[in-house]
């Protein structure tokens, strides 16, 4: 998965839930501006900023590992 796709997931919850950027930034403890540059595919998020951000949102992060033969 893609950071830009990630960020159309966040955004598009966002949206589901009715809440405005400045409401889910404060709630996850970023500020407005990184919580934008996320959905628009622009920023590179920590885990640890996704995981508040889903923790927010009602959203689970899953990651795969693969090898590479």
């Amino acid at each position: 998965m893609t950071i830009r796709q990630i960020g159309e997931i966040i955004l598009a919850r966002r949206k589901d839930l009715r809440l405005r950027q400045e409401d889910v930034a404060e709630m996850s403890g970023v500020t407005v501006r990184t919580l934008h540059n996320i959905e628009e595919g622009k920023g590179n998020p920590s885990v640890k900023t996704l995981s508040r951000l889903c923790h927010i949102l009602g959203l689970e992060i899953s990651i795969a590992i693969k090898t590479i033969d």
